[in-house]
């Protein structure tokens, strides 16, 4: 998540990661704890969005990081 927000406001609170996006704008991730680790392409799709970076990006970030 560092990488698509703003340097410093990045914190992990309450199993959810809070911050600001690219563009200033506040999101908040939940982190899924269990044993899937697959996730449907709307979810994907929304995350990205509310993060401001394209889905393209965002899935190649996604890869990286598997």
């Amino acid at each position: 998540m560092q990488v698509f927000s703003q340097p410093g406001s990045l914190k992990f609170r309450n199993n959810k990661w809070i911050g600001l996006n690219r563009e200033g704008k506040p999101f908040t991730v939940h982190v899924r704890h269990g044993k899937g680790r697959g996730f449907p392409p709307p979810l994907v799709e929304a995350v990205a969005r509310d993060l401001g970076v394209t889905l393209e990006e965002f899935l190649a970030w996604y890869e990286r990081e598997r």
